[in-house]
């Protein structure tokens, strides 16, 4: 109780491990990346939220896939998606 009082206990937040590799097109995020990768960074990120049970995620991911092949080379713009049904993200 004295941690909680003291604003020492961190937040647990549902996460997927962070993907030892994520050079692909569309970047991963993960719960406990969302933050670094989004909100702090200097880049504009356009994120899919999705559930990879969902038929309109799923009909979105190869077009998703393809758009962010073509602008790869726009460091100013990422795209990325988090599997929401895996990860939490503060605030949302």
């Amino acid at each position: 109780m004295k941690d909680f009082s003291n604003g020492k206990l961190k937040t647990y937040i549902k996460s997927e491990a962070v993907p030892a590799n994520n050079d692909q097109p569309v970047k991963v995020i993960v719960g406990t990346t969302f933050k670094e990768l989004v909100l702090d960074s200097s880049a504009d990120v356009l994120v899919e939220f999705y559930a990879p049970w969902c038929g309109h995620c799923k009909a979105l991911a190869p077009i998703y896939e393809a758009v962010a092949a073509k602008l790869a080379n726009n460091k100013n713009l990422v795209l990325a998606k988090v599997d929401l049904t895996a990860n939490e993200i503060s605030g949302l």
